[in-house]
């Protein structure tokens, strides 16, 4: 099949306001978004990952979401914040269509429920998060995410910034720009930036230096501690203390840890840090014989592992290093839903383990070394954190290095993560240039679900004729019928509802061709519709709200359906 199916993670240039001169003028927004549209059915793209400040943002994800592409955005502050930063300066307008994007978006997810207090490290940690949740998405999948960048060479290195993204990102194969200073040339558009425009100050951002630092958080407890006597209390530390020397023999230590009764609480400068300590605590509990201690029952850690901005200080009564803030007491509300013996992990903390693990086969490949990944990941399912912390998408993480392997209950497991998008909506112009793009769209669904060229083939034949119809004779005087395309697969079955607004017409009224009839003795029309129900399974029309609406429907399985 020519077409393909991509994961898209968009990064794109802030948009000017008011009399600023930037890198991003609104008057080049129609090219722009051509050239998005452009790009995206290239691509093929059919799912994306994206922030929503207003400008490159914004628009590719109405266009994606026009194409029929399944949008998934990620802020970095909280939601009100957002606004007041990266929307309201840029006007009314650009509100109005954030919260239209974020209603039609399959999800808008927050890297941290803070206000962004002008500090750039819950910015660049939303890019890993973006990242991350890209690269995790693609492997349930089965594909390799693309990073599309909207972007002026010109604009400075800011934080958050296409550029920014792009000193992040590992693979330039996948990687795919489009210049604005090149679209401002062809549209004829004058270079008017200043020499030094301050876009701090034109969005509202003061970015210095920062109270807060990313780190991978770990909260941890003895599963089996109430089994253990006051007796066996002094043993059991002695237990713990073997277990110490082999953990710092076999992981760096981390940046910062504490105690209380059998409880860990520890933090480090990157996942792998922490995934390494939090492998070498379990394995060790597990592989030390607890009956040399004289114990009578094995010590089982219960690890939970979660990623975020965080406050770093000291402690005013202590003196000592502490970490606090939401992400803190979010790995605390994580950790009682570990497995025993296991180590359970929240979405960020994978993100960020997935975002590290390419940062590491780049490096790898630079250097002609090889590169396999230490730990893989099973998704557990969306979890209820307890003390009313709402919900996470939990994940249990496994080492393939580990000498001891901790059974996972095969019920926690999910059947289905992060399944494909089955349904997809097309906005389409009335323009018949713009069949060959519903076509590669079609093309792209199919290749996300394994459709076979067979089918794909047909239903774009089928769309074809349809469209050309409505596009060529479906005008009522002088107004352009609005016309929608809809797919949907479900039980093996692809439907496609084409929809518009033009003068009715029920194609299924059209009579059967005489085809053994000579050619001058045949009525013209009629014979495309013919094609068109000889290569669907079922073809139906209705009248509805002003709209002719047809539906094709066809078998994608090895069984074949007899035509109707």
């Amino acid at each position: 099949m020519s077409g393909s199916a991509s994961i898209v993670l968009c990064a794109g240039q802030r948009i000017d306001h008011g009399n600023t001169a930037g890198y991003f003028p609104a008057a080049l927004e129609p090219a722009l978004r051509v050239a998005v549209r452009d790009r995206i059915t290239e691509l093929g793209a059919m799912i994306g990952y994206s922030s929503a400040a207003a400008g490159g943002d914004i628009v590719f994800g109405e266009e994606l979401l026009a194409l029929g592409g399944e949008l998934n955005v990620v802020l970095p502050c909280e939601r009100g914040d957002f606004v007041s930063q990266y929307l309201s300066p840029a006007g009314e307008d650009w509100v109005a269509r954030f919260d239209r994007l974020c209603t039609a978006a399959a999800s808008v997810t927050v890297s941290c429920e803070e206000r962004l207090l002008g500090d750039e490290t819950l910015v660049r940690f939303n890019n890993q998060m973006l990242q991350g949740a890209a690269r995790l998405r693609g492997e349930a999948l089965g594909i390799a995410p693309h990073l599309l960048l909207l972007w002026s060479p010109a604009a400075p290195f800011e934080p958050g910034s296409p550029a920014d993204f792009m000193d992040q990102w590992s693979e330039v194969s996948q990687l795919s720009i489009i210049d604005l200073d090149e679209l401002r040339a062809a549209a004829g558009i004058p270079d008017v930036v200043s020499e030094d425009p301050d876009f701090d100050d034109m969005f509202d951002l003061e970015f210095g230096v920062s109270p807060r630092a990313i780190r991978a958080i770990l909260f941890a407890d003895i599963a089996t501690f109430t089994q253990f006597d006051d007796r066996e209390i002094p043993l059991l530390f002695d237990f713990l203390a073997e277990v110490q020397q082999q953990v710092e023999a076999r992981a760096k230590p981390p940046v910062l840890i504490n105690t209380w009764g059998d409880a860990v609480h520890a933090a480090a400068e990157t996942a792998h840090d922490l995934a390494d300590y939090a492998a070498a605590l379990t394995e060790s509990a597990s592989t030390i014989d607890p009956a040399s201690f004289g114990l009578r029952h094995r010590p089982r850690f219960r690890v939970a592992l979660h990623a975020g901005p965080v406050f770093v200080g000291l402690h005013p009564l202590t003196g000592r290093s502490m970490i606090f803030g939401h992400h803190v007491n979010r790995a605390a509300r994580i950790e009682p839903l570990a497995i025993p013996g296991g180590i359970c992990t929240s979405r960020p903390f994978v993100a960020l383990l997935k975002a590290e693990m390419a940062e590491r086969a780049d490096e790898a490949a630079q250097t002609g070394r090889s590169y396999s990944p230490r730990y893989e990941v099973t998704y557990l399912g969306k979890k209820v954190l307890p003390k009313q912390f709402g919900t996470e998408d939990v994940y249990f993480l496994e080492d393939r290095d580990a000498a001891v392997w901790v059974e996972r209950p095969e019920e926690l497991v999910s059947a289905i993560q992060d399944p494909p998008p089955s349904h997809m909506r097309l906005e389409v112009p009335c323009d018949t240039a713009e069949i060959a793009r519903v076509a590669a769209r079609i093309e792209s669904f199919g290749a996300l679900h394994d459709i076979g060229d067979k089918v794909v083939h047909s239903v774009n034949l089928a769309l074809d004729e349809l469209l050309a119809n409505i596009i060529s004779y479906g005008a009522d005087g002088e107004t352009l019928p609005e016309i929608e395309v809809t797919v949907g697969l479900a039980d093996e079955i692809l439907t496609v509802e084409i929809s518009d607004t033009g003068r009715p017409f029920d194609p299924t009224e059209m009579p059967e061709p005489d085809l053994d009839a000579d050619l001058d003795d045949r009525p013209i029309g009629g014979l495309g519709i013919h094609f068109v129900r000889k290569m669907m399974d079922s073809v139906s029309y209705r009248h509805k709200d002003g709209r002719n609406v047809v539906t094709l429907s066809k078998r994608v399985g090895s069984a074949e359906v007899a035509p109707k």
